[in-house]
């Protein structure tokens, strides 16, 4: 009876356990960052990718470490599991930073045949 009882938690114990890393954010497969031009005072904190329903969202935290403020283009580039191009490339996106600010950059996937992403970021 105890050996049961025994199989039953651990049985649910590797189940709640599963469950838990379903969906979590964590690092895009390559996940590369190109910096156009000379941009030294902006720095890419972290990235991040998450499969919801089938479809690559990512997260990009970027950071200026100036001390004044400062606006930026970016746009993600999406590629399949060969790492080709989906599809054809976005358009560049302002983004405005005050002194010292982090901002997060979210983004989704055009389809389900992405699974990874370049982030471009230019001056």
């Amino acid at each position: 009876m105890k050996q049961i009882r025994w199989l039953v938690f651990l049985s649910g114990l590797i189940f709640l356990a599963s469950c838990s890393f379903s969906g979590a954010k964590n690092a895009c497969p390559k996940g590369d960052v190109v910096y156009l031009g000379d941009i030294e005072d902006v720095e890419v904190i972290n990235m991040s990718c998450i499969s919801k329903d089938g479809i690559l969202r990512i997260f990009v935290e970027v950071e200026n470490t100036k001390k004044s403020e400062r606006t930026l283009a970016y746009r993600f580039d999406w590629l399949n599991e060969e790492g080709l191009l989906l599809g054809d490339e976005e358009a560049w996106k302002p983004v405005y930073f005050y002194s010292k600010e982090i901002k997060t950059i979210r983004s989704t996937a055009p389809n389900w045949l992405a699974t990874d992403a370049k982030f471009l970021i230019k001056e």
